[in-house]
């Protein structure tokens, strides 16, 4: 029997349903509402990006069950456009996402620094962007990842894994060996790719030891 690729624990998580017709991106300041969920979470005082440094990308995306869905990613005001422009491409090309929620008190706090949980954001497949974290598997150097900054995006991290500096899988291996499939960046050439490397935000994917997951602004 062939392996069986790897799942998040909800296959297909309940998103909010598309408003609009196709991507249908808006670009909006973070409202009352969601920093009220960020403050002590993804955001504290000691962050290096405050609130109007960034913008809140809402966007359609087709979902892992083919129904159009929508969702939200936070990033700095600064490479906002070019990550709407992406998505919007992404939107075109039947890209598949799993889900698209901001980093916020739904996901807890980090165990192993300051920031809303990556580690379970990973697990549950989310795409996001701002999260003022030190870099994942690497806390111990106390160095803000770019997400603290809103320069960074991450897109289907079970499909995409991060291995860090000690080779350390996140979230799950399988995906590293099978880089095909639907949500996958299967590599600098591939469409879902280039929709955000010719806006030019960089994909580390190609850097060693890989990110797939990741854009950096």
């Amino acid at each position: 029997m062939p392996r069986q690729p790897a799942q998040p624990a909800v296959a297909h998580p309940v998103n909010d349903p598309a408003y609009g017709a196709g991507a249908n991106a808006v670009l909006t300041p973070v409202g009352d509402t969601l920093w009220a969920r960020m403050a002590g979470y993804s955001w504290t005082a000691q962050c290096p990006v405050g609130r109007s440094g960034l913008r809140v990308v809402q966007v359609n995306f087709w979902g892992f069950d083919g129904a159009r869905s929508r969702g939200s990613v936070v990033v700095a005001s600064s490479i906002a456009g070019a990550v709407a422009g992406a998505f919007t491409d992404l939107y075109g090309q039947r890209f598949r996402i799993r889900q698209m929620r901001p980093m916020d008190s739904r996901w807890g706090h980090n165990p192993k620094g300051p920031g809303a949980d990556d580690y379970a954001a990973m697990q549950a497949d989310n795409t996001s962007g701002f999260n003022c974290r030190y870099v994942g598997g690497q806390e111990a150097s106390t160095r803000w990842s770019r997400h603290a900054f809103g320069l960074a995006v991450d897109v289907n991290d079970f499909e995409n894994p991060y291995v860090d500096t000690h080779g350390v899988v996140y979230p799950n291996t399988y995906f590293l060996s099978h880089r095909s499939g639907a949500g996958v960046l299967a590599g600098s050439s591939s469409a879902a790719v280039r929709a955000f490397t010719s806006r030019g935000l960089s994909w580390e994917g190609t850097s060693a030891p890989p990110d797939y997951q990741h854009f950096d602004g």
